[in-house]
């Protein structure tokens, strides 16, 4: 029927002539040539409009391989056609193995993979997560994942929120303990990847529980060997100039040992266990705060530094005083002494509609990003010559992030070289606890 149609016009031309031929005026006749050149076009006209329809048949028909014999320049055509036809058939072919190979790799995968929607709905979830998490797959898909997870800022974390890791219990089993980490993706949706760190936890403990009895062991030695040199700094040998330097500096060893003790217990005891609430008490951190600065005064007035704040005095925290005092002490510390004389160090206590904040600015330098990952481990110095002069046991940010874990917060840093750090200590709301007073302090 198609090509009926194709043919109609130059037919129907056809058949015009015979009337023609038959009438007698000549000034019918001279219409002739215009007949002819019209009968002529429309032969042209069908014949590509065949090729075009056979062209056309070829193509939607994936399973003809080889096109249809043609001449003039569909000829070219359909030779391009055909190229390009066998291009994409072997593109397909070729995204398809990868898929294959890229599902049988998520599938074969020990770590729990989870694909989600921009909702937070389950989408794929590889056999693992599915054993781990307890799922009923597929019955489960288009489920939010907070539905069987119910852990303290697993919303926040799954919208991109909150810290950039979570660890949690296997729903399978409370003994296990996965880690997950959240990909964000193109279409406004996140890879979920939760890995077994069961085992390393195990020797965490077991590098925790070496540090405070190693720890421990060390403290009374230590204030043995200082209590002999304050004795001998008291007594007569100290009046030889070079012994007396040399008491000195053994005694300032003997201090620096005796500071990463303490550091090393006090994070030995932050990492063994959360906050416990017979321990908490209300706390009003806009005191806490200006008592730290007022010890801190001495280096703040060498270095002429100018402290801003902006402090809400009728907002507490409910939670034990040995940690948020070294929260406090240590980011004030950190924050004046790398910055330099003369500038500004910023400090803010607010709520948010989120969470409570402990901000704490420097002007100093800045960390380079490289580095920002890796800031709040033990020991880790950016500058080690820089740090080695101006002291400290390399643990302080370390304590300060294990300390506000321990009420299931995070700790958050941003820097940009040459204008300064920002340390952001985040809170849960629920620790909030109110103060009366007549304004907030600043």
């Amino acid at each position: 029927m198609k090509y009926l149609r194709a043919w109609f016009y130059p037919l129907a031309l056809w058949a015009l002539i015979p009337i023609f031929l038959a009438a007698d005026d000549l000034h019918a006749w001279s219409y002739l040539p215009l007949v002819i050149i019209a009968f002529l076009l429309a032969l042209w006209v069908g014949w590509h409009r065949q090729q075009s329809l056979s062209f056309s048949a070829w193509f939607r028909n994936p399973s003809t391989s080889l096109p249809p014999l043609a001449g003039g320049m569909w000829e070219e055509t359909f030779a391009e056609g055909y190229h390009w036809r066998r291009d994409q058939e072997a593109q397909h072919r070729q995204l398809s193995a990868q898929i294959v190979q890229l599902r049988d790799a998520l599938q074969a995968m020990p770590d729990v993979v989870v694909l989600m929607d921009e909702r937070g709905q389950l989408l794929w979830v590889n056999p693992s997560g599915i054993r781990l998490l307890q799922l009923q797959w597929p019955d489960d898909a288009g489920k939010p994942l907070a539905f069987w997870l119910r852990t303290p800022h697993l919303r926040a974390f799954l919208a991109g929120e909150g810290p950039p890791s979570l660890q949690l219990p296997a729903p399978a089993d409370a003994q296990q303990i996965l880690e997950g980490m959240r990909y964000p993706l193109a279409d406004a949706g996140a890879l979920v990847i939760f890995r077994d760190v069961t085992r390393i936890r195990q020797l965490e403990q077991v590098r925790q529980d070496f540090v405070a009895n190693v720890s421990h062991e060390l403290r009374s030695p230590l204030t043995v060997v200082r209590g002999f040199l304050e004795n001998m700094l008291d007594s007569p040998i100290a009046a030889d100039d070079e012994v007396s330097s040399q008491l000195r500096l053994m005694e300032q060893q003997t201090l620096r040992m005796q500071s990463l003790v303490e550091d090393l217990l006090s994070l030995a005891r932050m990492e063994a266990a959360e906050a416990n609430p017979e321990h908490c008490e209300t706390l009003m951190i806009a005191a806490m705060i200006h008592n730290t600065l007022d010890t801190l005064a001495p280096a703040i007035v060498q270095k002429r530094l100018q402290i801003d704040t902006a402090l809400d005095g009728d907002l507490g925290i409910f939670a034990e005083t040995i940690d948020l005092t070294s929260i406090i002490r240590n980011l004030l510390e950190n924050a004046i002494k790398y910055t330099p004389a003369d500038r500004t160090v910023s400090v803010r206590w607010e709520r948010r509609s989120g969470d409570l904040r402990l901000v704490v600015q420097d002007t100093g330098d800045g960390i380079a990003a490289e580095h920002l990952q890796r800031i709040t481990e033990r020991f880790y110095r950016v500058d080690k010559g820089r740090s080695r002069r101006m002291g400290g046991t390399g643990l302080g940010l370390a304590i300060v992030r294990h300390a506000v874990e321990r009420y299931q917060g995070y700790l958050e840093v941003a820097s940009e070289v040459g204008k300064g750090t920002t340390f952001t200590a985040h809170f849960p709301l629920h620790l909030a606890r109110s103060f009366p007073s007549d304004s907030a302090v600043s």
